[in-house]
């Protein structure tokens, strides 16, 4: 079985790389502020670098490079900033407009998404919109069940889908509609509903990237 296929695949979890993780979330902890005050009306949560708008604040793991050490000041006008989202959002109630995550929450355990949930809804405006993305776990057992698009057909069979899904790129979780709109009830949003790549409530928060809609569910909630 070629270990390469997919860039990073059959990615396991190392003493190694579990230590640095946690060292660069301990040491990005330590130096970063509890609440961070922003003019921006719109969070990127976990999603990489996105420079479409900059009234967008990019909020994702902490990482060291020489420009922006564990990305703990901005120096340029939308560059990410470092946070380990396991722990509040450094934010103050009711601050932001709309939230967009995508293929972020797969990689907290259940309840530390949940609790990332809650915090998304603290920091949200009322009637704010948050646009949600996951790998869905119904689009993977449509596949099983012989229901394949072209993105599954990439897999040997079935054990190994399900593998990429629940064990690979770091996935610590897995979601579908239903369990996600129940937990988005539970955190106190209304209005959760299921939409498709680029279409929702908000045009600022469509920023969903391309080759992805095979394997992935959208969600949209308002606080």
């Amino acid at each position: 079985m070629d270990k390469t296929k997919f860039g990073n695949y059959y990615y396991h979890q190392t003493l190694k790389k579990k230590i640095s993780f946690e060292l660069k979330s301990f040491l990005g902890r330590l130096y970063s502020s509890k609440k961070r005050k922003t003019e921006k009306k719109y969070l990127q949560l976990g999603s990489g670098f996105l420079d479409q708008d900059s009234n967008i604040e990019n909020l994702d793991f902490y990482s060291i490079n020489k420009k922006n050490f564990f990305g703990l000041k901005d120096f340029s006008k939308n560059r990410n900033l470092g946070h380990d989202l396991r722990y509040p959002l450094p934010y103050h109630d009711e601050s932001f407009l709309g939230i967009f995550s995508e293929h972020t929450l797969e990689h907290l355990h259940p309840f530390e998404a949940i609790r990332l949930l809650k915090e998304i809804q603290r920091v949200l405006l009322p009637g704010g919109v948050l646009r949600l993305t996951v790998p869905d776990l119904d689009k993977y057992i449509d596949a099983c069940n012989n229901k394949k698009s072209d993105f599954f057909l990439r897999f040997s069979n079935n054990c190994e889908m399900i593998w990429s899904l629940t064990q690979n790129y770091e996935h610590l979780s897995v979601w579908n509609y239903e369990m996600l709109k129940l937990q988005l009830e539970n955190c106190g949003f209304s209005k959760i509903t299921k939409t498709e790549l680029n279409k929702g409530i908000n045009s600022k928060l469509l920023l969903d990237k391309e080759g992805r809609n095979p394997e992935t569910l959208y969600v949209e909630a308002i606080k």
